[in-house]
């Protein structure tokens, strides 16, 4: 058995808490869609006085304004819609720990192993329950108001239930094939649900067929529950300052025992570590720490943070620490046959935090060459077991003579002629190699992301022979700048 939790009109029903007087008046709520005081603006929502008196949401307001010169336009209030759907929520759940949240008003719940309620006193004037069958159909029963009885309703139940409640129900593709429905002189789910299946699938299609099975309860769908999102996030406000690393490790200790039990109740584990200090002199240092691969145990995370936490050079004491795991999914992969990828994959994240700490945040990764033409171009990717490096997908074509590049570049003085980019070098003034130019093969220019003059770069290559016989590449940069990248061997 199913039930259906249903609060029509949930926006006009918000507005009207703070404005009850106005109850008793045909009201609207304009859909704010950044046009303030705009005529033609739809309605969001409308009361059952409006309703009854042919308003209906979507409609324009200057048009629901002439249809009934007595309507009131009501200001729309997120934080009591906010307040309506929690309280919507903690009820379904007090009846039952399975259910769907199909919208901001509107909750399926699924009664089996529960008991079902006896009797209903809701704390909202409107506020539906209706039992069926099926989903589907209980919420096409909380569509209608009626008074609730504590039993399912029967198919033959819906029989006398007019057609239009079918897009109440939001049902897909239900416009589609009632307007034949009406030609064919039908009014009411019953006419509909006798009629033949197959003619029906012959004329009005798959939706129409759909929506048949329902009203016989042949479609019984899976509901998406709901789950409350977990929070991953401590803070803790010390009554006097921390000074000592030993009193931040215990600390940081008993709020990961807390943290990793919520990761493992959710079959997670932490892909990150974020903290935040809050020092004495009003002070933040925060950092976030990536780890190679998904842990959940307390002793491993504080093993990492211990390592950071000793790399920290603070001017004054802590008095607040906020740490925030990152959840992510389990690793479940056998790298090797017989044996681990890493001799001791527990020592792994506290090599890297240490030397994220010596090297500073972000300056850890796998090398992954990016598609460009340009030199050394490269990013970092996460040093993680789940990461893959793949190659650009070039060809490079086969040189006689290997490049052996000079880590850092060496930079030169060039003699020449020309001006600007078009100078054609004639000497190397500085550096090793320093003397007359008696081969020149160039120039070979290169640039690249021109459109960013944040990350645009332009270079112009030379192979030039020296008189003393060495093979050397020589290479032109913006502001005059030349540089020696390597030796052909």
């Amino acid at each position: 058995m199913f039930a259906c939790l249903y609060l029509p009109d949930l926006p006009a029903e918000a507005a009207l808490i703070q404005q009850p007087d106005l109850r008793a008046h045909p009201c609207a709520v304009v859909a704010d869609e950044g046009r303030p005081g705009d005529p033609k603006a739809p309605l969001l929502a409308v009361n059952s006085i409006a309703a009854q008196r042919g308003i209906r949401a979507g409609e324009s307001s200057i048009r629901a304004r002439v249809q009934c010169p007595a309507l009131r336009f009501l200001t729309r209030n997120p934080d009591v819609e906010h307040l309506l759907q929690s309280t919507l929520l903690a009820l379904a759940e007090s009846l039952a720990p399975d259910f769907e949240c199909t919208g901001a008003d509107t909750f399926l719940i699924d009664l089996a192993g529960a008991r079902p309620p006896g009797t209903w006193n809701p704390p909202l004037q409107r506020l539906r329950l209706a039992l069926a069958e099926t989903p589907d159909l209980a919420h096409l029963a909380a569509m209608v108001e009626s008074p609730f009885s504590g039993k399912a309703l029967t198919l033959a139940d819906f029989d006398p239930l007019p057609l239009e409640i079918l897009p109440m129900a939001d049902a897909p593709g239900c416009t589609s094939f009632l307007p034949v429905l009406r030609l064919w002189g039908l009014r009411t789910l019953g006419d509909f649900r006798h009629l033949p299946r197959q003619d029906i699938a012959e004329r009005l299609g798959g939706e129409a067929i759909r929506w048949h099975d329902i009203l016989h309860a042949k479609n019984r769908r899976l509901l998406r529950l709901h789950r409350s999102v977990e929070s991953y996030v401590q803070i803790v406000h010390f009554e006097f300052p921390v000074e000592s690393l030993e009193s931040l490790i215990f600390q940081a200790n008993r709020m990961l025992q807390t943290l990793c039990a919520r990761l493992e109740s959710s079959h997670r584990a932490a892909g990150g570590i974020r903290f935040e200090l809050t020092l004495e002199s009003n002070d933040r240092v925060g950092r976030k720490v990536n780890l190679p691969e998904p842990l959940a145990s307390p002793a491993a995370l504080l093993r990492t943070l211990h390592v950071v936490f000793e790399a920290l050079q603070l001017p004054s004491a802590i008095m607040d620490l906020e740490l925030e795991l990152e959840p992510v999914r389990r690793l479940a992969a056998q790298r090797e046959w017989l044996g681990r990828q890493l001799p001791q994959p527990g020592r792994w994240p506290d090599t890297l935090a240490r030397l994220e700490a010596l090297l500073g945040p972000g300056r850890i990764g796998i090398p992954q060459p990016e598609d460009s033409h340009r030199p050394d171009a490269f990013r970092l990717l996460p040093a993680s077991g789940g990461t893959t490096v793949t190659r650009a997908g070039r060809t490079f074509m086969a040189a006689p003579l290997p490049l052996r590049r000079f880590r850092p570049p060496l930079e030169v003085a060039v003699a020449g002629t020309g001006q600007g980019f078009h100078l054609r070098p004639q000497a190397l003034l500085t550096g090793p190699h320093a003397g007359l130019i008696s081969k020149l093969r160039g120039p070979f220019p290169f640039s690249g992301d021109w459109w960013n003059p944040e990350t645009a770069w332009r270079r112009v290559d030379w192979d030039i022979g020296m008189e003393s016989g060495h093979l050397l590449r020589l290479v032109h940069l913006p502001a005059g700048r030349w540089q020696l990248d390597g030796a052909y061997a």
